[in-house]
This record gives C-alpha cells, structure tokens and sequence, in this order.
C-alpha cells in the first residue's frame, strides 16, 4: 500500500487524502485556493488518473477498484463536486467543471470484466448537475452543459456480448432536463436543448438497435418518448414555446 502518492496543495485549507493498493498505478491530485478537497482510493493495476481543483470548496471522491482503468477531472469556481466510482476493468473518464455549485455523479461497471465504457462530461455555468450510471461494456455518454440549473441523468444497462448503447446530450440555457434510460445493446440517443425548462423523458428497451433523436429550442417544451423492439427510429423537432410531444413505438 502506497499512501500519499504526488499531490500539490497551495494556499490555505486544502486536503488531499489518497490510497493505492496493486501494481503501476498512477496519480496526480493538484488542488490550489482554499478548503478544496481530494479524496481517491485506487485499487488494482496499471491504473491512471489525474484531478485539477482551483478555487475554493470544490470537492473529489474517487473510488477505483480494477485494472487499466483511466480519468482527468478538472474543477475551477467554487462548490463543485463530483462523486465517481469505476469498478473492473478499462473504463475511461473525462470531466470538466467551471462556475459554481455543479455537480457530476458518474458510476462505470462491467460486472464480467470484458471490455470498459466511457463517458466525457463537460459542465459550465451555476447549479448544473449530471448524473451517469453505466453497466455492462462498450457503452459511451458524452454530455456537455452550460447555463443554469440543467440535468441530465443517464442509465444504461446492457445485454449481450457487446452492448454498445450511446447517449449524446447539449443543453444550454437555463432549467432544462434530460431523463435518458437505454437497456439492451445498440441503443442511440441524441439530444439537443436550447432554452428554458424544456424537458425530455427517452427509454429504449426490450431490444436493440433503436435511435431517439430530439432536439428542443425555446421554452417550457415537453418530449416523452418509448421505443420497444428493434430497429426503431424517432426524430422529434420542437421549435417554439410550451410544445408536447409523446411517442411510443413498439415492435416486438
């Protein structure tokens, strides 16, 4: 056990506490401002991350327990957390956090250790807050959100020897929500919300190879949408104030 590994702590009421069990692994916490705070466990080999935290109250907690896994976490502003566990083997994370009182919730597991998932979270602005919990393999979310008080939240749980389900999602403005559950394999979400308080709801399930595209610009629009079976596709547009839309496609 190697406690302490490279850390650099500047000014004022910093604290960094960090753990390494196995082989080769690698860490570098750098925190600078005041009552920031880093805490990783890394348990297995030949894993690698990195943590960048300037400001002041911004806090890490980094759980690893497998092998070559990867992440870089940056943090700049004040009260931003993020709260992130990786077990079993070849996951990679990359998330960025600039403004204030943001917060990232990110989970990676493949419980059969065959193949990792990725995610790349990038958050900009006061109060956003995104929520990731990937199981299984070969599963990626890359989501970027700048403004105010968004949400995203994204499950994905997958079937197969390669799952392979996607979700893409951009938010900017202020208030807008996105709910994105996808089971099976081949599923693919891709979500674009411009605005104020529009809010979508997309589950893709029992199947493989369904595709939800949604893109929401202006106000208070509502999407809500069910895919079933395989194959399916649906693209929604909603342009314009207070719009509603619901779709259910199922074909079992």
């Amino acid at each position: 056990m190697i406690l302490f590994p490279l850390n650099i702590l500047s000014q004022v009421g910093n604290n960094s506490e960090s753990s390494q069990v196995g082989n080769n692994n690698s860490l570098f916490v750098g925190q600078v401002g005041t009552l920031n705070m880093n805490d990783v466990l890394q348990e297995g080999d030949d894993n690698k991350h990195a943590s960048l935290q300037v400001g002041s109250a911004n806090q890490i907690n980094l759980e690893v327990e497998g092998s070559n896994n990867r992440g870089a976490y940056v943090q700049v502003g004040e009260l931003n957390m993020l709260d992130m566990s990786q077990s079993s083997d070849e996951h990679t994370a990359i998330t960025f956090q600039s403004g204030a009182k943001n917060e990232i919730g990110l989970t990676q597991n493949d419980r059969y250790n065959r193949a990792g998932n990725e995610a790349v979270i990038l958050q900009g602005g006061t109060g956003n807050k995104a929520m990731v919990n990937q199981q299984l393999r070969n599963s990626r979310v890359f989501i970027t959100q700048i403004g105010e008080q968004n949400e995203s939240d994204v499950y994905q749980y997958g079937a197969g020897d390669y799952v392979n389900n996607e979700a893409y999602l951009l938010q900017m403005g202020k208030g807008n929500i996105a709910e994105v559950d996808q089971l099976k394999s081949d599923q693919t979400v891709m979500v674009g919300q411009f605005g104020e308080s529009n809010e979508l709801k997309t589950r893709q399930q029992i199947g493989k190879g369904n595709i939800a595209n949604v893109l929401q610009l202006g106000t208070a629009n509502k999407a809500n949408i069910l895919q079933e079976g395989d194959s399916n596709m649906n693209n929604t547009i909603q342009i314009g104030n207070r719009n509603n839309a619901l779709v259910e496609q199922i074909n079992n």
